[in-house]
């Protein structure tokens, strides 16, 4: 019969007069935080220790397997030794959390670290005040929030490297949840002057005027071109001049004349009151709402913090109502 033995350091099982260590528990947490950054000093920020600390912990670990678990190239990736100990480390670390954070719960004293991933319009426009909100309802929760496209954020919460993810799209994946938890509309945005004199076009008016569009994984772009598929045309039949990684470069690029941009009204609010660029409708496409949503993975149990979170999202959503 085993004869267990926690201690903060390291746990060792015990049967019948022999001993198998087994490795400390942080060494596997900071070896998820390196898979994770996929760099040692960003780890070593993140954890709040020096690069040389962490290069140290990972060796050990390197030494308790016999195995190297990254290969230290120019960028630093996984071995397969590495992808297998990262799918079951990161679960050891998501139980030792989920456990301290139900016995805070239970005690009413939220604490720890909440891994949040967002695309750029929830990351950038509408977590912010929601965050703060958060904080001051629960100040010993530290929010982290990763921004990326739609796309990639579900992979990321598919994937168990975030807990929570914002995004601007409804993706088709069996093992996640969607909540729909705000709303915007998508707006046509153009520089003002001569070559844009309208507030208005048709969609064949649209064809020969240069547009910028989104990376392919963006919310924004899914739910334009999805609209375009409704209309029996797509976006290779539109005059796109150049594929812009974020809604902030689209915005310089546009206000600097390159041409116009399907973005979310709540990311051009600024512009366009300060009349640095101008709406056009776009006649055949009206009005064009699109959703936000919360996503979580249906195969995890949520967090105490994961679900205090949500709480407070699921309010504001009833204001807004």
């Amino acid at each position: 019969m085993l004869d267990g033995s926690v201690r903060l350091g390291r746990l060792t099982l015990r049967s019948e007069g022999w001993a198998v260590p087994v490795m400390e528990l942080r060494l596997v947490e900071i070896f998820c935080c390196v898979y994770e950054e996929r760099s040692f000093s960003r780890a070593a920020s993140r954890l709040g220790l020096s690069q040389p600390t962490v290069s140290g912990h990972v060796k050990t670990l390197e030494s308790h397997f016999g195995c190297l678990l990254f290969d230290r190239l120019r960028e630093i990736e996984p071995t397969a030794a590495g992808k297998v100990l990262y799918r079951h480390g990161r679960r050891i670390k998501e139980l030792r959390e989920t456990m301290l954070q139900a016995m805070e719960g239970f005690l009413h004293r939220l604490e720890g670290e909440l891994l949040v991933g967002a695309s750029t319009i929830p990351g950038e426009y509408l977590l912010p005040v929601r965050i703060g909100r958060f904080h001051q309802v629960h100040p010993g929760v530290r929010v982290h929030v990763r921004i990326g496209d739609t796309r990639e954020i579900v992979d990321r919460v598919q994937a168990g490297e975030v807990e929570l993810g914002f995004v601007g799209a409804h993706l088709p994946r069996a093992r996640l949840e969607f909540r729909r938890f705000a709303s915007d509309e998508l707006v046509l945005i153009a520089p003002p002057g001569r070559a844009w004199a309208m507030d208005s076009l048709t969609l064949d008016e649209l064809r020969k005027k240069p547009l910028l569009v989104r990376e392919e994984g963006s919310g924004t772009r899914l739910v334009f071109e999805q609209r375009l598929r409704e209309l029996g045309t797509g976006l290779d039949e539109l005059n796109v001049v150049a594929e812009l990684g974020s809604t902030t470069a689209i915005k310089e690029a546009v206000k600097r004349g390159l041409g116009a941009s399907v973005l979310s009204a709540v990311a051009v609010e600024g512009e366009l009151g300060g009349n640095w660029v101008k709406r056009i409708d776009v006649r055949e496409i009206g009005t064009l709402r699109r959703d936000f949503f919360t996503v979580v993975s249906k195969d995890r149990d949520g967090s105490p913090l994961r679900e205090a979170f949500l709480e407070l999202v699921a309010a504001e959503e009833e204001k807004v109502a």
